[in-house]
């Protein structure tokens, strides 16, 4: 599993009433306070010259209805510190209540603090520092940089040297004497400004006053002289406008209910298509505006997030208008581009390609792109340049589908749009979009819907459910799994389901695939090492998942008995003691340093009626965490690590070149998670080798990932020569890396079924060996003439076995030998003939015999 960077939620609302008319300032910076917010700050206490005894933080319901804080926390950071204590919280504020959270007591002071109602132990600064509210209780990762993570609900820096705040900190600098305390004015997220410096007032378990509003400004005329929308925008990245205009238009998105807090609106253009004619106007505590509705608007121009908006604003309706035609957006396209199209109703190109769904569960964000599914760079070009040119085309070529909703909505038990149990939305569906308005958030072009609903939008299903894994032939089935951190403890180590319940989730939706797959030998990859968790039962995780699987399918299955220590996670390799036969123990590389930080590859040779190979689990160094400057490439040349991803393949092609010598046979395959795509450099080595990727060869279009957009395969199966003939069919099963987070244990629970659907986010590869090949001949040259040297090959033979290619019979009834040779690594054996002079025209069959008995025919045409 690769780890992935997701965004933060979107801004909320600041709290204030919304005065007839008038709507509430924009919010200039990215910390969420609809409700609970810091209300005051003091790291003074027991200070010289305190008269409180403790330091303490103080939280404030700004809002009409309690809100329980339980599992939230407060927590603080110097003044340019970048790791956070926390002190978790319990209970509930009421609505316009207090909560008082005491922290560390100094030597001096005279006076408690009233009854807090949590208590910490955390020694704050008294001129300095930052203290942050989060909805969650683990320290915050995010350093200097926390406005805009998601669980910060509010963020106070305090003192000139604070570096991380809401905007500019609280000046003057606290002091051993006063506190820093939010005014009475409405939330700007601006520490500066919402908050002053005085005399500390901690209020346990009390009220709160209100906000005061101003009182609501007079509204622009509806003949009021007015500025294009244009004008505002400019032909730039942001404008160039920072003083207040008034504008005109139809409204053409409205999403205010989503957390977007505003609306969108449309004038009929300046005639300059470098300019866009929409805008977004910022209305945190609702607008009554509908689509359609021409709307007179009186604001301030600003940045927010990346998309242009009028703040601070004021508005008159001024009737109905129809809805302007929808502007064609381009795809591919520039950032410039999209630009002039910032906040217009837009008309993408029908039959966008679903790319992505990770943030689909999390945000409502799904991946779109023109032209069909984005391929990962690497998975597509070289390496440099060449993978640099499809990473530029495939973000020219993409779009985010948003839903106009910003909260988290796998944390607040929201449903994800579009998807059912048994109607999925999957990577590679085709979307037809309803009306939408072109955004831009966190980083990103989105496009929003135009009525702030996705329940609009549809998707054809042009990538459905397999209902079945592929026939891939054969009398052997192998398969390749990655089973999602399968633990079967919990706490501690763990990094599998939190609990029995969504362990038997897990456990039903991975044995459901692994017996669809009917395969004789399985590698499986993330599964707990229990010789790290649970030493005293080593293969405890292997056992209980064999347990089950055994119950589902009626086998008998057994696993090696193969374990290291470099991780909570491991391989392993489990078979069907019916179908084949372990020969010898497992093996392990003998210098396991280099796998340190991945995990140990697990090898075992088996037969399967006669047919001995090998077979090695192998996940290589994933690409989510640095290994240093002497390893870590760009992305498009292979990502973080891949340095050390080379030295482990290296490691393993000697691995393997060693295990063809020990076991006396030169079938060896690889399989499992590789972490490194098709073009990357650790699969290069293992082909310069000699093994054969057998994916690009066999099952070119199938991918086992898709990440950051792109489609790609990191789990590989690679065969050394002697066995690739003896492959018949290889093939990935598409069940997991295309559909949702939500379908997965521990995902939206109404979506859960025990299906093989979401069992995991890699999907399984599946491939056929024939145990008895049978062995072919051909002959160099279709028609021959007396003299020629004539090649005869043969192929499947055994490494090592002679054979001898006689005439058995032919028109002048000589019968010769032509020759014999021994049969290579890869079952290949050449044999050269001399034509005689005295052979007459006609057809000479040529047998070629092996030393245990194989036999193949061809023959040799003398056309004169």
């Amino acid at each position: 599993m690769s780890t992935r960077i997701t965004r933060p939620a979107v801004l909320g609302a600041v709290v204030g009433s919304l005065a007839a008319g008038g709507l509430a300032v924009a919010a200039p910076a990215s910390a969420v306070s609809p409700d609970v917010v810091i209300n005051e700050v003091y790291g003074g206490g027991g200070n010289s010259g305190a008269t409180l005894r403790n330091d303490f933080i103080e939280l404030a319901n700004r809002s009409t209805a309690p809100v329980d804080v339980t599992g939230w926390s407060v927590q603080y950071a110097s003044a340019v510190g970048t790791s956070w204590q926390v002190t978790p919280l319990t209970g509930t504020i009421p609505a316009g209540g207090t909560y008082l959270v005491q922290q560390a007591a100094g030597t001096g002071g005279t006076t408690d603090l009233p009854t807090p109602d949590a208590t910490g132990s955390i020694a704050m600064g008294a001129g300095a520092g930052k203290v942050a509210l989060s909805t969650g209780s683990a320290a915050l990762t995010c350093g200097t940089a926390c406005a805009g993570t998601a669980t910060v609900r509010d963020l106070v820096g305090y003192g000139s040297t604070a570096v991380g705040g809401e905007g500019a900190p609280v000046t003057p600098n606290p002091s051993s004497t006063t506190s820093a305390a939010r005014t009475a004015g409405p939330d700007t997220d601006v520490n500066s400004t919402d908050f002053t410096v005085g005399a500390p007032t901690p209020t346990a378990g009390g009220t709160v006053t209100p906000p005061v509003d101003p009182e609501p400004p007079v509204g622009p005329a509806c003949d009021a002289a007015v500025a294009t929308i244009g004008s505002v925008q400019g032909t730039g990245a942001a404008t160039a406008v920072t003083t207040p205009v008034t504008v005109r238009g139809t409204v053409v998105g409205d999403v205010q209910d989503g957390g977007l807090d505003g609306f969108y609106v449309q004038d009929a253009g300046d005639g300059d298509a470098a300019t866009s004619d929409g805008v977004f106007v910022y209305a945190p505590g609702g607008a009554a505006v509908d689509l359609g509705d021409v709307v007179t608007v009186t604001g301030t121009p600003a940045e927010f997030n990346g998309q242009t908006q009028l703040g601070g604003t004021r508005y008159v309706e001024c009737g109905i208008a129809p809805q302007p035609a929808a502007t064609a957006l381009p795809l591919p396209s520039t950032d410039a581009q999209r630009e002039a199209l910032e906040g217009m109703l837009v008309a993408p190109p029908a039959g966008l390609t679903v790319t992505e769904l990770f943030n689909l569960d999390r945000f409502g964000e799904t991946q779109l792109a023109q032209g069909g599914r984005l391929l990962t760079p690497t998975e597509a070009a070289e390496t440099g340049a060449p993978a640099e040119a499809v990473a530029a085309a495939n973000a020219a070529r993409s779009i985010l589908l948003d839903d106009a909703r910003t909260a988290r909505l796998d944390t607040g038990g929201q449903a994800p749009p579009y998807l059912t149990v048994d109607d999925p939305v999957r990577v590679g569906d085709t979307a037809v979009l309803q009306p939408t308005v072109l955004g831009y958030g966190f980083g990103t072009w989105r496009l929003q819907p135009a009525d702030g609903s996705a329940d609009g939008t549809t998707f054809t299903p042009t990538n459905p459910r397999p209902a079945a894994p592929p026939a891939v032939g054969g009398d052997l089935r192998v398969a390749d799994f990655n089973v999602l951190n399968y633990f079967v403890t919990f706490g501690g180590n763990s990094r599998g389901a939190p609990d029995a319940a969504e362990l038997a989730q897990q456990q039903a939706k991975i044995v459901t695939a692994l017996t669809a797959l009917d395969a004789d030998v399985i590698t499986l990859h993330e599964i707990e090492n229990s010789s790290v968790t649970t030493p005293a039962t080593p293969y405890r995780a292997v056992e209980t998942l064999l347990a089950a699987l055994s119950a589902a399918d009626g086998n008998t299955w057994d696993y090696v008995r193969a374990s290291e220590d470099t991780d909570v996670i491991t391989n392993a390799i489990v078979y069907r003691t019916d179908e084949v036969t372990p020969v010898g123990g497992p093996q392990v590389p003998a210098d396991l340093s280099v796998f340190a930080n991945a995990r140990t590859p697990i090898a075992q040779t088996f037969d399967a009626d006669g047919e001995v190979f090998t077979i090695v689990a192998n996940h290589l160094k994933s690409k989510g965490s640095s290994c240093g400057a002497g390893s870590d490439v760009p992305d498009t040349a292979g990502g973080n690590c891949n340095g050390d991803r080379v030295a482990q393949a290296r490691a393993l092609a000697d691995f393997a070149g060693r295990l063809a010598t020990s076991t006396g046979d030169p079938d060896v395959l690889l399989t499992g998670d590789f972490n490194a795509y098709r073009y990357e450099d650790p699969i290069d080595v293992l082909t310069a080798a000699g093994f054969t990727d057998l994916g690009p060869v066999l099952a070119e279009g199938q991918y086992s990932y898709v990440f950051g957009g792109g489609s790609g395969s990191l789990d590989h199966v690679l065969a050394s020569r002697s066995i690739v003939p003896k492959i018949t069919d290889l093939a990935v099963w598409d069940i997991n890396a295309v559909e949702s987070p939500a379908y997965e244990y521990g995902g939206y629970e109404p979506l859960y079924a025990p299906y093989a659907y979401r069992s995991s986010d890699h999907n399984p590869t599946v491939f056929g060996i024939d145990t008895d090949t049978p062995a072919t001949a051909a002959v160099s040259s279709a028609a021959a003439t007396r003299g020629d040297v004539v090649t005869v090959t043969g192929t499947a033979f055994d490494n090592g076995e002679q054979v001898t290619a006689t005439f058995p019979g032919e028109p002048n009834k000589n019968r010769a030998t032509l020759g014999t040779a021994v049969a290579g690594v890869d079952g290949v054996v050449r044999i050269q003939y001399t034509v005689p002079q005295g052979f007459r025209k006609g057809t000479y069959p040529v047998l070629l015999t092996g030393a245990t008995g194989e036999q193949a025919s061809t023959s040799i045409v003398l056309d004169r």
